[in-house]
């Protein structure tokens, strides 16, 4: 065979492979625009939230050491208070639920102490909040005191109706997990991991912001609060920054 011939075959080849390339990779970038198109996308989702005061309830038994004062509940606030900045209550667990409203729902308080939700609207779904206080008011060896944040916790918000006998495990679930403080701080938001959900939210990821907005007409109960004080308990408001 010439050298002519050959040159002309591997010149037919190369551009054959050429072209075959091309079309790979033409096909590659076409199939990663298309992933990047359908892949997840950020949606904002906002709700109002009302604490139940009556379901609150905590368990301090495990509790690291608790001041007689604040443990038995003083109703002299100046001691029960005096009594609380002197416990670890390290081991201690919590829970509470509560009504989900769609955000703007309960309007913006006054201030910190208004008791701005008396139950007006229906709720469109429940949520559920558990976890360990992590409050050490005492110096721990090499550790400083921490009056805050107040807890670490696991909440499932249940977007998809009420929890009640007729609608045990409502769909469009978002679960979320983090630490929550002392909604009295100069900058009350916290902010929180979403780990997943069920219905909608099936595949979700991203994270939560939540502030402190006013009290509802709801009695706040608990171990942590003097005997004879019957406070309101509060709302919240939550904004979802899901990727779906």
């Amino acid at each position: 065979m010439s050298n002519s011939v050959q040159f002309r075959r591997r010149g037919l080849l190369s551009g054959i492979m050429a072209l075959v390339g091309g079309s790979i990779a033409s096909r590659a970038a076409n199939a990663e625009e298309k992933a990047q198109r359908n892949g997840p996308r950020k949606e904002v989702l906002t709700i109002d939230v009302a604490v139940l005061g009556h379901t609150n309830y905590d368990n301090e038994g495990g509790a690291a050491n608790r001041h007689p004062d604040y443990r038995d509940q003083h109703p002299d606030e100046a001691r029960f208070r005096a009594g609380f900045r002197q416990s670890d209550l390290r081991g201690s667990m919590q829970y509470h639920e509560g009504l989900i409203y769609p955000g703007g729902t309960i309007p913006e308080p006054k201030d910190k102490r208004d008791v701005n939700w008396n139950f007006e609207r229906e709720p469109i779904g429940t949520f559920f909040d558990r976890g360990w206080v992590v409050i050490n008011n005492k110096t721990d060896g090499p550790y400083e005191a921490r009056p805050d944040p107040h807890l670490l916790s696991h909440t499932d918000y249940y977007l998809g109706g009420v929890v009640n006998a007729d609608n045990l495990t409502p769909t469009d679930m978002i679960a979320v997990v983090g630490l929550q403080h002392d909604s009295q701080q100069e900058d009350p938001r916290f902010l929180r991991a979403i780990v997943g959900g069920t219905g909608r939210f099936a595949n979700v990821r991203g994270q939560m912001i939540q502030r402190p907005w006013g009290n509802n007409s709801s009695i706040l109960q608990g171990l942590f609060i003097p005997k004879g004080i019957k406070p309101p308990s509060p709302n919240f408001r939550i904004e979802f920054e899901l990727w779906l």
